[in-house]
């Protein structure tokens, strides 16, 4: 498959998966081979992925929609305290990295902790643009649809956010555990919370295919937004897969395997 690829592709490349039955639980952006003084796919190419071709079609034919639309906003959701569940004790220092890209840039909100609830999160959604969720998420192999971010008061579903029918989202920053895949027992159908992002509107989500280290993803979010703010002092949605894709090359000698590759990018 890599041999394939780079006879059709320069390096550098973006490269677009749109993988299929139990294709859809492999990290395709990371194949290769890990063995010393080899390199992997990633070296080469910059990954997305796409649930459906439509789906990234119609990313790509909202885009001037958005350009024509009013100055986006930002928000960023952290729950590090559930009612229920683990406590997660980066989300506070998280958003505050984040705050410091976004600020000089965009209109600016957060929403923490107590603040953080079902109802003030759907209120956020419909407001912002551009969205940075830092909280558990809940994924529900039998129900899909019931998969879930949670929040301070209970669990916010992919029904709500779809039901809601947000009106111009852009860009979508997942920082929770498995939210870009489904069940091995049904691994054609993609719904997921990533994949639920993207169909509520969303150009461009960025999710994880397992658990995330709290610790560990606050590093790699940091030099996310170092890269996709640079020199330009703009944010544009389109930039998401190469700014995460120069975040983890930055910090791959600095964090482990699994966490290098658990992030990956779906949309423009």
């Amino acid at each position: 498959m890599c041999d394939a690829v780079i006879i059709l592709s320069q390096p550098g490349s973006r490269i677009w998966w749109c993988p299929t039955a139990e294709f859809v639980l492999l990290p395709l952006h990371a194949a290769g081979s890990y063995a010393e003084k080899s390199y992997n796919f990633s070296y080469f190419y910059i990954s997305s992925y796409t649930p459906t071709l439509a789906a990234l079609i119609r990313a790509r034919q909202h885009w001037q929609i958005a350009q024509d639309a009013s100055s986006p906003h930002f928000v960023a959701i952290g729950q590090g305290n559930p009612d229920k569940g683990k406590a997660l004790r980066h989300v506070a220092a998280e958003v505050d990295d984040v705050a410091r890209h976004v600020t000089p840039i965009l209109p600016f909100t957060s929403l923490m902790e107590n603040d953080a609830t079902v109802q003030r999160a759907l209120d956020a959604l419909n407001r912002h643009q551009w969205v940075h969720l830092a909280c558990h998420g809940m994924p529900n192999p039998k129900k899909p649809f019931e998969s879930s971010f949670t929040m301070r008061d209970g669990p916010l579903a992919i029904t709500d956010i779809i039901r809601s029918r947000l009106p111009t989202p852009e860009f979508a920053f997942l920082s929770a555990c498995h939210t870009t895949v489904g069940h091995e027992s049904s691994p054609d159908e993609s719904i997921h919370l990533a994949a639920a992002m993207q169909f509520s509107g969303f150009r461009s989500v960025i999710g994880s295919m397992w658990s995330v280290d709290d610790e560990v993803i606050g590093q790699i979010v940091s030099a996310f937004y170092d890269n996709m703010v640079g020199r330009s002092g703009k944010l544009d949605c389109r930039h998401a897969a190469v700014a995460l894709h120069k975040a983890v090359m930055k910090l791959r000698k600095k964090i482990p395997l699994e966490q290098q590759i658990v992030l990956d990018h779906i949309g423009v």
